[in-house]
């Protein structure tokens, strides 16, 4: 029978992996800078106006649309030459943003994660000296269920989160990839078409998220200006821009509410329900003795 160190253990092992799932690759004894920092110290120290380090090739980390955006500023910068630095002090601010909510996410994860730990060592500390006290031997099979129905709450985390993660921010990341590269290129010496493909605009029509419907709809209709009258879009993609960065705020407080409601309801199911289900086999058993 598992001793509740060891449960301990395990739940700090799988806390771990969560929160540092490539350490069981071949490079784990190097310590490795989150993507995030390692791109935005890049992003403090480039400039475009340095033609050595714009002709150079470097392997930028991937984290979410913002490599993305960067890789092709950089190939039209190498292509056809501009400056972007404008666009990259705003692709800065909006990765420092993001850093700071993925900080303040995994602080709630953290304590969340430890939170389930101590529940479960708490449960299993009370059944063994319980046990240990009444005399009382309760089925294994009995005590498998209770801990297969915790290990379910544990495994259900990081499905609904990533659930949630998807269903907030999938699509705002592909508004900000083409909002980025078409306030990029709006002075660049290509065609209407050319940079409205370049910028993806085509994937419109799969953003079906309700709350930025009416951002698609205003942009839809800036595109069709651009293409029919061939006139700037710079000033337009730029209200759409701060309005986005308006909808991810509160995106990003909806989903801390939403976490907190996912913490609520794990502890009400899977955890507390648990340390009743003892109770109740243990009553069960004495006043069968009785």
């Amino acid at each position: 029978m598992l001793t509740p160190l060891l449960y301990l253990m395990l739940i700090a092992g799988l806390v771990y992996w969560l929160e540092n799932p490539g350490f069981l690759g071949t490079n784990s004894l190097k310590i490795r800078r989150p993507p995030a920092e390692v791109l935005e110290d890049w992003l403090k120290g480039f400039q475009f106006g340095n033609r050595s380090d714009l002709s150079s090739q470097v392997t930028l980390p991937k984290y979410k649309f913002y490599t993305e955006v960067l890789e092709i500023l950089l190939s039209l910068a190498r292509r056809m030459g501009g400056n972007y630095q404008e666009t990259i002090l705003y692709l800065r601010s909006g990765l420092n943003s993001d850093r700071q909510f993925e900080k303040k996410l995994k602080d709630m994860l953290l304590g969340l994660w430890l939170q389930m730990g101590l529940m479960m060592l708490l449960t299993w500390g009370f059944i063994f000296a319980a046990t240990k006290l009444t005399e009382v031997n309760i089925a294994l099979g009995k005590l498998g269920i209770i801990l297969l129905w915790q290990g379910v709450g544990v495994g259900l985390l990081p499905f609904l989160l990533r659930h949630y993660r998807h269903k907030f921010f999938s699509d705002i990341g592909r508004l900000w990839k083409m909002l980025y590269v078409l306030n990029s290129l709006a002075r660049v010496p290509l065609s209407r078409s050319e940079i409205l493909t370049i910028a993806g605009v085509q994937d419109l029509k799969n953003i079906q998220q309700k709350n930025l419907l009416h951002i698609v709809e205003k942009l839809k209709d800036t595109c069709q200006r651009a293409l029919k009258n061939g006139a700037s879009y710079e000033e337009e993609v730029s209200g759409l821009m701060d309005e986005l960065r308006f909808q991810e705020k509160w995106h990003f407080e909806l989903f801390e509410k939403r976490l907190t409601a996912i913490k609520l309801v794990l502890m009400t199911v899977f955890f507390l329900p648990s340390y009743l289900a003892f109770i109740f086999l243990l009553l069960g058993d004495l006043l069968g003795q009785m």
